[in-house]
Parts: C-alpha cells; structure tokens; sequence
C-alpha cells in the first residue's frame, strides 16, 4: 500500500471559516496537515459511501479505512506519526491530557451540536443534511442525534429524548468550563501545549474548540467562555489560519456593518448589533431634523436682522471682548 498513490480523505465540507463541520472530520484533517501528509480531501464527501454510514473514511484503492482510530493507524504505519517529535514523556502526557479533555468536552459538544432540540433544528440538523445527498438528508442527520442521546445518557446521566427541563445541562458546561480553564492556563503563552512542537492533543484541544467557538447556536454557553480565554483564541484563529487557511469554507461572505465589524457573529452579538444600528440611524435622523430646524431658524433670523453691515454673517459674539477685557 503506497498512501501517495491515489489516496482520498473524505469529510464534510466547511462552515464558519473552519474546513470542516464536524469534530472527527477535523481532527483527522489536523493528522494530515500537521504531519504534511501529501494525500488528497474530498469535501463533498457522500457518508453513505464508507461502507459504515460515517465520516471520515480514507480510501487508498479499494480499501477503505472509516473513522479517526483507523486513518490514525494508516498514516502511522505509512510514516506520518503525529507524534514522532515528542519524547517518551510527552507522549504519555499527551494520551492522558486527551483522555481527560474527552472526559469533560465529549458529552457537552454531542449535547450542544445534536441533543439540545432547539439548537439541533435551527443549526445542527440543516448543516448535515446540506451534505447528504438527497434523499436520505432526510433522516440520516438524525443518526447523530440518536448517537448524542447514547453519549450524554453515559456521561451525564440524562436523557435528551426527555423533555427539555429535565435536561440537566448544568453539569456539561460546569465541566466543560473547568476544562478550558486549564487548558488556558496549561497553553500558556506557549505556540503549542507541548512547546514548539505538535501533537495529537493539539489536533484534539483544536477540533473541540475551533467547532464549539466557531459555530452559530442559538444556545452555546461555552462560546462566550472561550472568549475570555485570549491565548486559545489565539490558538484556534491561528491553526485556522496557517494551517487550513486555503480550506476554510464559508457559505456567507463576510461583510461588515457600519461600525465595520463582521456580520458572522453570534446570535447574541448579532441582536447587540441590530440594537446599535438603530439607535445610530434614530440619533442621525434627529441630527438631520435638528439641522433642518437650525438652517431655517438662521434664515428667519437672518431676514428680521437690521444689522447692515455686509461682511457680517451669522450671530453676534462678544467672547473676543469679554476675553481682552479679563486680560
């Protein structure tokens, strides 16, 4: 098997900047460019064609290799170790932060993408099903939400087929928060968590964040949260665009409002925005009428004036005099 020869990552297409919707599609996306693994994507990738109804798959002929684990083991054994460049420790330090990162980011990323209703109709549902090809878009965005139900009943103790206040969600973001913190403060100022070099648990961290900071859900606790966090900010903006900056995908083309400010916000900012925008055309169309209401007072008073002197234009000051008089 050469990898080079004709071998194909298929994975959902982009939103958002990012070259992929998905949370797997992305962290293999992230072995290959950070192991400059010379092989092909195809983002407009049919899951039904992997032979398990999921992506990402890599075919290398007619092979077909399904899923993180799998693609992780080809790439290995063809000579693209993730990380190759870390030392015993490291790698150790590596697989039990990745552990650790899943214990807490798992559960509130299939909660928040798939098991939350009201994010999973207006977002969630739409961005898969403008991936599958007609006509199973219709049900198959449904496997994720059957699947965000197994995960969040293991982790969480609560199922989302319940009805919505008796979703115990407190607990998901309580944790989720806890965990960005520390990798805040476990990032640092550092380019990478291991230092100047990558690993796996950046490939993680990254495709956990970038989706959850990224994405447009009506409900999304974490984003703000990750917001104050500026060094993974930082961290998500420059993988995005170093790394992925000729694959990020965008469906609406940015633009600006008229403060100059991109109009992919978040439902919150975007309602802050509109609000704003109002309140600056309400206070120009007072600026005009008060304008409009000074230029015809200054006519009128300019027509009733007796003054006759014809360099004269405008109101009488006596600021100069007064001010030659106090010195």
């Amino acid at each position: 098997m050469d990898i080079q020869l004709g071998a194909m990552l298929h994975v959902y297409k982009g939103e958002w900047g990012l070259p992929t919707i998905d949370f797997e599609c992305l962290r293999a996306l992230c072995l290959l460019r950070f192991t400059r693994c010379p092989m092909d994507v195809e983002t407009n990738a049919n899951p039904l064609r992997s032979g398990a109804g999921k992506l990402p798959y890599l075919q290398i002929g007619n092979d077909k290799f399904v899923g993180y684990s799998q693609i992780k083991r080809v790439l290995d054994l063809e000579g693209y170790p993730i990380d190759a460049h870390l030392n015993t420790k490291q790698k150790h330090l590596s697989a039990t932060y990745a552990n650790w990162v899943f214990t807490n980011l798992h559960a509130y990323y299939h909660y928040f993408l798939y098991g939350e209703p009201f994010n999973f109709d207006k977002t969630t549902r739409g961005l898969y099903a403008k991936r599958t090809p007609f006509p199973f878009n219709f049900y198959y965005p449904s496997t994720y939400q059957r699947e965000a139900c197994d995960v969040v009943q293991v982790m969480a103790s609560f199922d989302v087929n319940d009805k919505l206040d008796k979703h115990e969600s407190d607990y998901l973001v309580l944790n989720a928060k806890k965990c960005v913190n520390l990798l805040s403060r476990k990032l640092g100022r550092k380019v990478w968590f291991f230092g100047d070099t990558y690993s796996e648990f950046d490939a993680i961290v990254y495709s956990y964040l970038a989706i959850i900071f990224k994405i447009t859900l009506p409900n999304n606790p974490l984003q703000n949260h990750i917001k104050g966090s500026q060094n993974l900010v930082n961290f998500i903006n420059r993988i995005t665009k170093d790394i992925f900056r000729n694959e990020g995908f965008s469906s609406i083309k940015p633009t600006k409002t008229a403060n100059g400010t991109d109009v992919n916000v978040t439902h919150s900012e975007h309602k802050f925005l509109e609000s704003e925008c109002s309140t600056k055309i309400i206070a120009g169309v007072g600026a005009l009428l008060a304008m409009g209401a000074f230029a015809a007072w200054r006519g009128i008073y300019n027509q009733l004036t007796t003054r006759s002197s014809t360099d004269y234009d405008g109101i009488d000051y006596d600021d100069d005099d007064a001010e030659e008089g106090l010195e």
